[in-house]
């Protein structure tokens, strides 16, 4: 009798989750230029502690509104996109999954901290990565529920996840400004656990480093009628600012297919890996952390790792319909473990300086090729693709004084690359 009720609540479950995503939502006011901000790895909460309603804990308690009130006023894209690096639920007695380690961490967070950052702007959310089933299928049944509510009631997107592979590997299509844009999203699951990927008929994650999901994923993002395609992977080894071969070949190929996949979003490493042009795709080889408690203070880590990496993407829409990039913001972010902020002035061009290094060192020899920011006096750094000072609007505003990226100064000539080498 207990397994009946179990299968009839799945199926419920099911059906909420895919009443709760409509085919295409729509948002943005008319225009004919779309902005996606991105960043890298979100939880609110340390490994396996209880959550709360009102905020959480590391060290001195902050509210919700205090995580991000440093941060609030750059999240301002017509899409705003976070990889969600923990169940979402507001249950402390969930038994967790130990994933086969002899000390895991388990993420958590209160589906009131998830609805924080959403109330601030963040609509673009991926489920997909190797915390997602924490806390086993219970855990994905409340992540389902909770970011279902806000799917449901027209807030956000979310993919990655699902009560079975269909679900999981679906793209979600969502209307800015007129243009139709879809997203979808897949990453590891720890040591490869089959019970952790979704299936025919199981609940779980679309698994990257199995194939036939990462061609499912693939295939379907491909097909599906947009504008413009981003694909959200959680991959790469932590700690390590350059990626390895897989992910240079898996990512470059995804640019390289026809009808590809416009702007690839790679995060996990917990430090940026750098960016590179890909034909006319754009890649994110690591975005680093964003906001997550249950991650290391990375400030004393070097130049080269100590910040996150927040960026704007900037989209104009050409003739035929199709968005097509413009230009490129890189946004150095600093004290990801408690309550992020800006990097500003010298300190912020300095990591601008060190993200070039790591792009110098990008592209194939063919189609691809490593992205040069220009720091910027406020600390941020600055792509603009050729042309794009003529734009007008809110691009041309941006690009008009853009100039090519200087070389690294000398004052930082030692300190980039002996932080870039560990």
């Amino acid at each position: 009798m207990k397994h009946i009720l179990r299968r009839r609540a799945l199926i419920a479950l099911a059906a909420t989750w895919c009443t709760a995503i409509p085919a295409t939502l729509g948002w943005g006011s008319a225009g004919d230029e779309v902005t996606v901000t991105l960043v890298g790895d979100v939880g609110l909460n340390r490994s396996n502690q209880p959550v709360e309603a009102d905020g959480v804990r590391r060290g001195a308690f902050q509210t919700w509104a205090e995580t991000t009130s440093l941060i609030d006023n750059e999240v301002n894209g017509d899409l705003n996109f976070m990889n969600v690096e923990t169940v979402v639920t507001d249950r402390n007695d969930l038994p967790r999954d130990t994933k086969g380690q002899s000390g895991p961490f388990n993420f958590r967070t209160h589906p009131n901290g998830i609805r924080h950052l959403v109330s601030r702007g963040f609509n673009l959310l991926s489920l997909a990565n190797n915390h997602s089933m924490d806390y086993g299928v219970a855990g994905l049944e409340q992540t389902l529920k909770h970011v279902g509510r806000l799917q449901s009631e027209r807030l956000a997107v979310a993919a990655g996840v699902g009560m079975n592979s269909e679900e999981a590997s679906r793209p979600q299509r969502v209307a800015v400004k007129g243009a139709e844009i879809a997203f979808a999203a897949t990453g590891i699951v720890t040591n490869n656990l089959e019970r952790h990927r979704a299936g025919p008929d199981k609940p779980g994650q679309n698994a990257y480093r199995f194939d036939d999901d990462f061609a499912q994923v693939r295939r379907r993002l491909v097909a599906a009628p947009a504008a413009y395609r981003i694909l959200s992977i959680h991959y790469g080894e932590e700690g390590k600012v350059r990626a390895d071969a897989k992910q240079f070949a898996d990512f470059r190929a995804l640019a390289a297919q026809k009808d590809g996949i416009d702007l690839i979003v790679g995060h996990h490493a917990h430090v940026p890996r750098g960016v590179e042009m890909a034909g006319k795709s754009l890649i994110f080889y690591g975005l680093g952390n964003f906001l997550h408690q249950g991650t290391a203070d990375m400030t004393g880590k070097g130049i080269c790792r100590d910040y996150g990496l927040m960026a704007r993407v900037h989209l104009k829409k050409a003739p035929d319909g199709k968005l097509e990039l413009r230009a490129v913001e890189a946004i150095p972010v600093t004290d990801t473990h408690f309550r992020p902020r800006r990097l500003t002035g010298e300190a912020g061009a300095a990591r601008v300086y060190a993200l070039n290094y790591l792009d110098a060192d990008l592209g194939d020899g063919a189609g691809a090729r490593g992205v040069m920011f220009t720091p910027q006096a406020d600390g941020t750094g600055l792509y603009c693709l050729s042309g794009a000072d003529k734009d007008g609007g809110t691009i041309g505003a941006l690009c008009k004084s853009y100039r090519p990226a200087p070389p690294i100064p000398d004052r930082l000539r030692a300190a980039i690359p002996s932080s870039c080498s560990r």
